[in-house]
């Protein structure tokens, strides 16, 4: 009698999430990592939380430099995988990946959906005064974070939190989904959950001009700004004397007058 051959996991990701979520996945029975896909040096996709090539090539399995997945995609194929895990990755999946026959792509991401999907996750949790948040672990779908989740892990963001504090809750959080729902996947008994789209809300896209301070922003405004955009991200700043003065760390006192 033959022993049941390994489910085989292609793993897409270019930063210290995805790479803390190998960690986990990488010991359990059932499953093989086949390959880790990650950005090259030179591809035009910026992650702020970046990890080396070197890093993922701890784990002893084959790393693949790429400027973009989708151009991937016979590689991947090659590789007949059961699942395709991405977790901490900045380009859209197009449909040839989220197709590929006799494969589930499972994704993850740092808000509790169908709230907040889209853009820069912990950026806009913070700034749209979130004081909770969790991570979801779903089936990827040609929709924007519009697929059946698997399940979810809840966090508070405190009123003094920084990205880089909600990003190491969001990686504790994905862990515990990966030690929870990956020997379920591997059973087949992982939950399929439709999620209700009238509760759906969008974060807007942000980029570097977003993280300047103005005189006109009230304090908690300021300081949402601060807390935001601190590491792992470009910090946000001011411009005085024709510089940029970049603040990482702040707090508001609440002095009485005498």
């Amino acid at each position: 009698m033959s022993l049941k051959q390994p489910l085989k996991i292609v793993w897409i990701s270019a930063n210290k999430f995805g790479h803390e979520l190998l960690k986990e996945a990488i010991h359990y029975e059932g499953v093989e990592i086949s390959a880790v896909f990650t950005l090259s040096k030179i591809s035009k996709t910026v992650m702020y939380d970046g990890i080396s090539t070197k890093a993922w090539s701890e784990f002893g399995v084959p790393v693949f430099e790429v400027n973009n997945i989708n151009e991937e995609i016979e590689k991947i194929k090659d590789l007949r995988p059961d699942f395709i895990f991405i977790c901490g990755w900045r380009q859209m999946i197009g449909p040839q990946l989220l197709s590929m026959p006799g494969c589930q792509v499972i994704g993850f991401h740092p808000t509790l959906l169908p709230k907040g999907r889209g853009s820069a996750p912990i950026i806009n949790s913070i700034l749209a005064g979130f004081c909770e948040s969790g991570v979801t672990m779903f089936y990827l779908s040609a929709g924007i974070d519009s697929g059946d989740i698997i399940g979810q892990n809840k966090f508070v963001i405190e009123k003094d939190d920084t990205a880089g504090q909600v990003h190491d809750k969001a990686i504790i959080s994905g862990v515990r989904l990966v030690t929870k729902y990956l020997p379920l996947l591997v059973k087949n008994q992982a939950p399929r959950i439709q999620q209700i789209e009238s509760d759906a809300t969008y974060f807007e896209p942000r980029s570097l001009k977003d993280n300047e301070i103005f005189d006109t922003d009230t304090t908690e405004q300021a300081y949402a700004k601060i807390r935001a955009f601190a590491e792992p991200y470009k910090g946000a700043f001011i411009k005085k004397g024709g510089k940029k003065v970049i603040i990482w760390k702040a707090e508001i006192c609440n002095e009485e007058k005498s």
